[in-house]
């Protein structure tokens, strides 16, 4: 209850108010959970601290920055609500639609993305377009919250599969050639699959490989990167994968997901600021952890 009520009053006052005001008061909002919360912001640094290739004072630079970004992200999530047609024109600058179409001549596209940059305009880029869109969303324990959130998302034209068993929902939606955009920097306690990124061993979810190996769905690495710590505009980015099944499905579903994580790589490495990643991602990591 508390949360619904708190999340309707801050989306009020995000719309209300100014974009640079808000801004301003979701940078000061990140950096004061950076220092508020402990649990938080030492798994954000160990996390950077990957990137970083262990330097401590640039991990500790990068992951305050995340938390001041993630800040701004929330701002524009708020205001999704308000977003139109024309503002997410402008706003998301990309001009490479043949490639996408050219990727989507067949059984769909499988969008892979990661907490990074403004993943909410990217798609609404998308859906602004014309294209149909499937996003794979988490569930919320309060179901007014859920809704909010879900029913802000519908409003730009995404169509929302709550997180669960959806493999056929998946498969007849990418068989109709639809795009289908799923998060892949979750870390997975059991069931996972062991790929490489930053030199060294993450466990991920293997369920966008299986998806894409047993339809042929064409896969897509993507992100929003904003293109300035106070601007308002993001930059559509997005790399093809190219993979070659082999027949083995298990070293398939490695190899392919692997080859997602080495395009994220190259997309972090680029803007390790802009990667909202509060949680646990390396094996090691999280075995300390714990």
């Amino acid at each position: 209850m508390a949360i619904y009520l708190a999340f309707r009053i801050a989306a009020w006052v995000a719309r209300a108010v100014p974009l640079r005001l808000s801004y301003a008061a979701g940078r000061l909002g990140g950096l004061c959970f950076y220092y508020l919360w402990f649990g938080g912001r030492r798994r954000c640094i160990a996390n950077m601290r990957r990137v970083a290739g262990g330097d401590e004072a640039l991990a500790r630079r990068l992951a305050r920055r995340s938390f001041a970004y993630y800040g701004l992200y929330l701002v524009d999530f708020l205001r999704l609500t308000g977003v139109t047609g024309p503002e997410v024109r402008r706003r998301i600058i990309f001009d490479q639609w043949d490639r996408l179409d050219d990727a989507l001549a067949g059984n769909g596209v499988l969008f892979v993305t990661i907490h990074f940059g403004n993943w909410d305009l990217g798609a609404a880029a998308l859906t602004e377009r014309g294209y149909p869109l499937s996003v794979v969303a988490d569930r919320f324990a309060e179901p007014r919250l859920e809704e909010l959130v879900f029913s802000s998302r519908r409003r730009i034209g995404m169509r929302i599969l709550p997180a669960g068993r959806l493999t056929m929902q998946l498969v007849r939606a990418l068989r109709d050639n639809e795009i289908i955009a799923v998060l892949a920097d979750v870390p997975q306690p059991e069931g996972g699959v062991e790929v490489e990124f930053f030199g060294g061993t993450i466990v991920v979810a293997g369920g966008a490989a299986r998806l894409a190996l047993r339809t042929g769905a064409n896969v897509v690495a993507a992100t929003a990167p904003r293109l300035g710590p106070w601007s308002d505009q993001f930059a559509g980015e997005f790399e093809r994968i190219e993979y070659e099944p082999t027949g083995d499905r298990e070293h398939d579903v490695r190899s392919l997901t692997q080859a997602m994580f080495r395009a994220f790589e190259e997309m972090v490495r680029a803007r390790p600021d802009q990667w909202y990643i509060f949680r646990p991602l390396w094996r090691d990591d999280a075995v300390a952890e714990a």
